[in-house]
């Protein structure tokens, strides 16, 4: 029984009666036909379409795209045959934002093209969760990153900066950090009841010019009393959905003033607090950005805020570390060297430039009774305030020895002693230099320490080379071999501690060739010009200490 085709009419309530927007045109982009579901997307009445291309009806242009709608089905699905499927298209229908899945393709008959057919789906629901789940996606890839990118350094102006540079210009326009200026210099601002004082640490701004009355570097001062300040000690986030909530929050000028010329409509401020301490406040504004901070982005950036705090109350402790070992350092050192007959001095102690790695090296130069003067050049294992303390106990020992006569094999094995007795991994490397000038000669002994380099009057270098000797801690009764060596009058007898030379991935002799390289081309005035042309050269910023001790022989006395 053959199938009976579709009349007209049924055709037409076919069409119409579809729930899926459609709409037939023809090939010069005429609506001949669009059904209910079409108009009721769109928010059309049935008169105002027909007829017209898209292009011409300035209705729909301010709905969607019409030119690309044009350009795509009279260059693709017309002329090509080729349909469009399940294209995403953005409409704006009475003020609210939807998207809609397009599809379009040509009708024919026996190769005559008779127009085209498109259907739009609202898929705004979807596109939504799809939207919001890319952002949850990029969100906790965002905080994954935080790990990485917050806290490279133990630097608190580098790590401020390191939060402002991710979460710009994702999150927020404009970042400050503000740190407790009581706290940055150890402080005790519990009795200021009228103010809190503030440095700026931190500052990025995606504008190409920002306005800028507070530099990083310099003060803010917040009155105590002021809404701002009291949510602040009270350890609260402060929100300004407003322009007008910001205005009303009190904050002083140097802060409003620049927020408003930006023109920023979202403020949001939120203490930096490590483990129990209040560090200070980070603040982040949206200006080009058009969206309110919701709750997600608080969460987020209060997320983030906490792991920048507790990198820069790392740095912080660190600093305050280093402060405290760099100073007990050069308490331990000698403060003068005397004078020595037949002797030029020349000394240079310079601290790591990092704070992790503030060591334990010592040099030391001691006249003795029958006219010799003893050289000596150390560095304990490890770093920090131990490493100092050791550094100095090492120190009083070996120059209470030295002055008692000791011959230098005796005093590093009573140093080795000292060591081992601690009953930790403690350890240090020291070279013992005794010098005669009245024969120029000098004896050298080394417990694990680098060669020292003497440089002729004629300006060549060599490497001294001594018995190594092990480290001292590891065993007291180590028998430590001493090396006689004359020196010419002129030459430049050179101590160091590793700092000098190393470097990481390099092998020690890389280091040893450039010292020896900046020994013969240092000039030939001053002793201190030397020293300053050696440092220069090959350490001016140091992952570890550096002390260097230069000895220029005279003439024979």
């Amino acid at each position: 029984m053959d199938t009976p085709e579709l009349s007209i009419r049924e055709l037409d309530a076919l069409f119409e009666q579809s729930p899926v927007a459609m709409i037939f045109t023809d090939t010069e982009m005429r609506a001949r036909r669009a059904n209910t579901a079409f108009r009721q997307l769109m928010g059309f009445p049935a008169g105002e379409l027909i007829g017209r291309s898209p292009t011409r009806q300035p209705g729909v242009a301010q709905i969607l795209d019409t030119e690309f709608v044009e350009r795509t089905l009279t260059q693709q699905v017309i002329r090509d045959g080729a349909p469009v499927i399940n294209v995403p298209l953005e409409l704006t229908v009475a003020g609210k934002s939807k998207v809609a899945a397009w599809t379009a393709y040509r009708v024919t008959d026996n190769g005559r093209v008779f127009g085209v057919v498109s259907t739009l789906v609202d898929i705004t629901g979807q596109a939504q969760a799809d939207a919001d789940l890319r952002q949850a996606n990029a969100r906790l890839d965002l905080l994954q990153q935080a790990g990485s990118r917050i806290g490279t350094t133990l630097d608190i102006h580098h790590t401020a900066a390191e939060l402002a540079s991710l979460v710009m210009p994702e999150l927020a326009d404009r970042v400050t950090v503000d740190l407790l200026d009581q706290l940055l210099r150890e402080e005790d601002s519990a009795n200021d009841k009228t103010e809190l004082r503030f440095r700026r640490v931190g500052l990025g701004d995606s504008a190409e010019t920002p306005t800028v009355t507070v530099p990083v570097g310099d003060m803010l001062i917040l009155r105590i009393g002021r809404r701002a300040t009291e949510a602040f000690v009270r350890g609260e986030t402060i929100l300004a959905r407003t322009p007008a909530q910001l205005r009303r929050l009190e904050l002083p000028p140097s802060v409003l003033q620049p927020l408003l010329e930006r023109g920023v409509h979202a403020w949001l401020a939120m203490p930096l607090s490590a483990r129990g301490v209040t560090l200070g406040v980070a603040s982040f504004s949206r200006a080009e950005n058009p969206e309110p901070y919701s709750d997600t982005d608080v969460r987020l950036l209060g997320d983030l805020a906490a792991r920048a705090a507790l990198q820069i109350d790392n740095a912080r402790l660190y600093t305050r570390e280093h402060d405290a070992a760099v100073t007990l350092q050069h308490s331990l050192l000698p403060r003068d060297i005397p004078p020595v007959a037949g002797l030029d001095i020349a000394y240079r102690y310079q601290p790591a430039s990092q704070a992790a790695e503030i060591g334990g090296d010592w040099f030391d130069v001691i006249p003795l009774p029958d006219g010799q003067v003893a050289l000596m050049v150390g560095d304990v294992t490890g770093h920090g305030v131990r490493a100092a303390t050791t550094m100095g106990q090492l120190r009083t020992t070996a120059t209470a020895l030295t002055r008692l006569g000791s011959p230098p094999d005796q005093i590093l094995r009573q140093l080795s002693g000292v060591l081992a007795a601690q009953g930790d991994e403690a350890g240090a490397t020291c070279v013992h230099a005794v010098y005669d000038p009245r024969s120029r000669r000098c004896q050298l002994t080394s417990a694990g320490h680098p060669p020292p380099v003497l440089r002729a009057p004629s300006g060549s270098t060599e490497l001294i080379d001594l018995p190594p000797g092990l480290l001292l801690g590891a065993d007291p009764d180590f028998p430590y071999q001493a090396v006689d060596r004359p020196l010419a009058p002129g030459a430049i007898l050179a101590l160091y501690t590793d700092g000098l030379i190393e470097r990481p991935g390099e092998d020690l002799s890389a280091g040893l060739s450039r010292l020896a390289d900046a020994l013969a081309d240092s000039p030939a005035g001053s002793l201190e010009e030397v020293c300053d042309s050696v440092l220069a050269r090959l350490a001016p910023h140091p992952r570890d200490d550096v002390a260097l001790l230069l000895a220029r022989s005279g003439p024979a006395r």
